[in-house]
């Protein structure tokens, strides 16, 4: 067994041994050693065949930089493309309206640095009204209606808008005199507010003379919901 052994060794990897030999060979010493055996002869023929580094082709010359930040050298052998390929920062744009790096919007700010468009308004509004004494033209006509009722309500938005700002300020300044004076602050809630502003309302259309229209138009609108909900 240990003749075989050893001739396995050597010749198994040049192939001198016949299949007959082989076969007596794996008889005499076991299916389990001889699957060894002729495994790592195998292995041995593999790295005779690999060719060493000093045998390798050789490769292209690596160009090493001195620094990182430095460019990177390239090889003179090699052509340089007309059009090339210019790598530019990606640029992003920015909302205003919703950047944090814009600040905050503070609406008492903007309505004091940007007062004079409602000056603007209130000029064009006086155009449009001298304009639709002057036109006789049917659809003319009811197109600046139409302009003029859309300033109108604009108007009063603001208008209710400024009071409910006027309100909101003073509840703020009457929590800020109690704390001066040593009291606990009380800030109005939105019920009492909204209250406030009714009552203010009701005192100028009565000033106005309009409660009574008011109150009727009201009506009227509650008994549109009522049919709509029936």
């Amino acid at each position: 067994k240990q003749w075989y052994q050893r001739r396995v060794r050597g010749t198994m990897v040049s192939g001198d041994l016949s299949i007959g030999e082989l076969i007596k060979l794996r008889e005499n010493i076991g299916t389990k050693k001889f699957e060894a055996i002729t495994q790592k002869s195998d292995r041995t023929a593999e790295t005779e065949a690999t060719p060493t580094t000093s045998d390798a082709a050789p490769t292209s010359p690596q160009f090493k930089r001195s620094n990182k930040r430095a460019p990177r050298e390239m090889s003179s052998k090699k052509k340089v493309s007309v059009i090339r390929e210019l790598k530019t920062a990606k640029r992003t744009t920015r909302d205003p309206r919703f950047d944090d790096l814009s600040g905050t919007f503070n609406e008492n700010v903007f309505e004091g640095s940007y007062g004079f468009i409602q000056d603007i308004r209130s000029e064009e509004k006086s155009k449009l009204q001298a304009e639709l004494k002057k036109c006789k033209d049917p659809k003319k006509r009811e197109e600046l209606v139409r302009l003029i009722n859309k300033m109108n309500t604009s108007e009063k938005a603001q208008q209710v808008k400024s009071e409910r700002q006027q309100l909101k300020a003073q509840s703020r300044k009457r929590a800020m005199d109690n704390v001066k004076q040593g009291k606990n602050p009380y800030f109005a809630k939105k019920s009492e507010l909204r209250k406030s502003e009714l009552k203010n309302k009701f005192e100028k259309l009565k000033k106005e003379g309009k409660v009574d229209k008011y109150l009727a138009k009201r009506r009227k609108l509650n008994l549109q919901k009522d049919k709509k909900s029936l």
